[in-house]
């Protein structure tokens, strides 16, 4: 669920704090330039042509990109500093305020809603909020342990106990910033309870996500000692048969299933671990900007490579809890159709093209080639499950390697 939005303004909070600038104090002429008019402009051009989403789209990366500018170029964390008295925490959140309040700006005026205060605060919990909370507590957890002298070597830690901290208690900070509320239709409930205690789970919880009907969605969180949860949104279930509806639940439930939430983090930790190895070795700054982005984007082309092969794998355990029903031992027509049959209803009714290619997911077409595929086989020998199999060998083994070498 991390947003484009929110990685950039990441990376412009990682950007103002290193001291990468020329400039040490900005002219004012270039703070109403970048902070104020560029954003204005951008605004009002997307007010008047709001149909176009490319125009919207546009705009958003102006305010960004405009934002960007002055943290890098001019200074902008350093007058910040000035402001805040070098507050911690404060000068964070004074950092990147200029941006979060275009952005809001720029929601409320190009609303697709009446009710527009609905779709600013559905926007700015999904586009912000669901990562930066996280990331500021990180960041008072690190400034905290500075202001109570710390010793250098214990704040790294201090920062990995809080990392692991945030893991356990994202199911509650998703719930919340989303907000997602447990479902109470209780027929509906227990027909997909069912599909999560045939997937393992003792006490699978069920959350809907209010989009105010605009996205049709689905998603697993907890990791390994939490409540084993998956979120659907209102819009989804709306449009779904429940037939249909069981099959995407019974997919998140496939990634519960198959643990890959942990092992997606292991992916990123080991990837960590091995550019800082790397990045030392061939002496970089560690503490630099072209280190963390660097990181960051090979963090995520990890994730994306692994994820296609659990999407894969929780397409086909949703082909089998559904076939399952019918008390065969093999993939049936109907079992896999389900699934087939939701991915075509949430491509017509979000008017998304069977052929565009999702980078977590792969395109709606080929996931429903491979699931017609299944059709026949024998539920041990389904071909994805060796090839994760192997795949999550070499992540383990590339994650203690890691930690030896």
């Amino acid at each position: 669920m991390i947003r484009p939005i929110s990685l950039f303004l990441l990376i412009g909070l990682f950007i103002s704090n290193h001291d990468s600038a020329e400039v040490t104090y900005p002219k004012l002429l270039w703070l109403l330039l970048f902070l104020i008019i560029i954003p204005v402009i951008s605004i009002t051009v997307a007010q008047c042509v709001k149909q176009a989403k490319a125009i919207s789209l546009f705009a958003t990366i102006a305010i960004l990109v405009s934002w960007l500018v002055v943290v890098y170029f001019f200074s902008w964390a350093t007058l910040v500093q000035t402001i805040s008295m070098n507050l911690p925490f404060v000068e964070y959140f004074l950092v990147v305020i200029p941006a979060i309040f275009w952005l809001l700006v720029l929601w409320f005026v190009t609303s697709p809603i009446s009710n527009r205060l609905s779709w600013v605060s559905h926007r700015l919990r999904l586009d912000i909020l669901l990562l930066l909370i996280p990331v500021f507590i990180l960041f008072a957890v690190s400034n905290v342990a500075v202001l109570f002298n710390v010793a250098e070597e214990h704040v790294e830690i201090v920062e990995l106990v809080s990392v692991f901290l945030l893991f356990a208690l994202a199911p509650f900070f998703v719930a919340k910033i989303l907000p997602a509320r447990p479902i109470h239709n209780y027929e509906l409930s227990s027909t997909i309870s069912a599909i999560g205690q045939m997937a393992g789970i003792r006490q699978p919880k069920i959350l809907v996500w209010d989009t105010h009907g605009r996205i049709m969605n689905a998603l697993a969180i907890g990791v390994i000692f939490q409540p084993k949860t998956i979120v659907l949104t209102d819009k989804l279930i709306e449009n779904l048969t429940p037939r249909e509806l069981r099959a995407v639940a019974a997919h998140e439930f496939g990634h519960h299933k198959y643990w890959h939430i942990p092992f997606l983090i292991v992916v990123t930790i080991t990837v960590l671990i091995w550019t800082n190895k790397l990045f030392i070795y061939m002496g970089f700054d560690m503490g630099g900007g072209f280190a963390f982005i660097s990181q960051l984007v090979l963090m995520v082309l990890a994730i994306i490579l692994v994820s296609k092969f659990f999407e894969r794998q929780a397409d086909a355990f949703s082909a089998i809890a559904l076939s399952k029903v019918s008390g065969t031992n093999c993939v049936t027509e109907a079992g896999a159709n389900s699934l087939v049959s939701a991915l075509g209803a949430i491509a017509q009714t979000q008017n998304i093209n069977l052929n565009r290619n999702d980078p977590l997911h792969g395109s709606i077409y080929s996931r429903q080639q491979n699931l017609k595929k299944l059709i026949g086989c024998s539920f041990s020998v389904i071909p994805i499950h060796k090839k994760v199999l192997w795949i999550k060998i070499i992540i383990g083994a590339s994650f203690i390697l890691g930690i030896l070498i």
